[in-house]
């Protein structure tokens, strides 16, 4: 089975929807004010909080991408009741006076796989009755949406196959230079199946079996951070302006009086 850690092309009319309301602040699962910007979700019942804000680095943590990135063949019950789909739409509004220079997602897979294996050697006399087979897969993705240009920034994505282990990943979008209203998009998914290693020992009249395991997971929540800078206001670069200029202005003074200065000191000796 793959996995299509990036179907915004098909649903971002539907992605979109959920940011049809007004405002977004009144039906919106988290609301956070952070320096730079406001920052809204559009995914009712999942907790996202704040982590760290300095230093023009904002960062907040997905909590609710972890309960939906799981999925364990051995024990399906457990997987949740998302179907394994995860779908975050946020909403950041950023202050006058700052500008988004970027963003990354953050997050570390981890997971379990192993097929099981028939019996080998002259000795074995067995009858097979199910080969192993086992599949474990994860994606994730993320893009935004800049509607004060009309622009996006193409997704970025990561997918994990049957991984042993852990593995962490970040989807850094790059330099950015973006004030105003920025939408992003999170999703993903995770599956896994497994089927174990039968057969009959023919000479002792009983059944056999080597297990399969499969599980694929999120090991903590995703990170998601924002980088920002302070943007002067126009009466801001005005009042700099004035400012150099009256300094400009008062070194060429003190320049023209040095050489004034110079000059009849040279005529005096002459």
């Amino acid at each position: 089975m793959s996995i299509l850690p990036c179907r915004f092309a098909s649903g971002s009319i539907a992605l979109a929807a959920l940011l049809a309301f007004a405002p977004l602040s009144a039906s919106a699962a988290t609301h956070l004010e952070t320096t730079a910007f406001s920052f809204d979700s559009a995914s009712p019942g999942r907790a996202d909080a704040l982590v760290a804000d300095a230093n023009g680095a904002t960062t907040i943590s997905l909590l609710g991408a972890r309960d939906m990135f799981k999925y364990d063949a051995e024990n399906r019950t457990g997987n949740g009741p998302y179907d394994n789909l995860y779908q975050g739409v946020f909403q950041l509004n950023v202050r006058a006076g700052y500008k988004i220079t970027g963003y990354s997602l953050m997050g570390t897979f981890s997971g379990e796989h192993y097929v099981g294996q028939l019996p080998t050697g002259t000795n074995e006399n067995i009858m097979p009755l199910d080969w192993g087979a086992a599949y474990a897969g994860a994606g994730v993705a993320i893009r935004a949406d800049l509607p004060a240009t009309g622009g996006a920034v193409p997704p970025l994505s990561h997918t994990t196959v049957n991984l042993n282990g852990t593995q962490g990943f970040t989807l850094d979008s790059g330099p950015l230079d973006h004030a105003g209203l920025l939408n992003l998009y999170v999703e993903g998914s995770a599956y896994a199946e497994r089927t174990h290693a039968e057969w009959w020992y023919l000479d002792y009249g009983f059944r056999g079996r080597d297990a399969s395991y499969a599980k694929i997971e999120l090991s903590r929540p995703l990170l998601l951070t924002v980088y920002t800078q302070a943007v002067p206001e126009p009466h801001t670069y005005a009042l700099t302006l004035a400012g150099l200029a009256l300094i400009g202005g008062a070194l060429r003074r003190r320049r023209r009086l040095a050489q004034r200065a110079a000059h009849t000191d040279s005529s005096l000796k002459g």
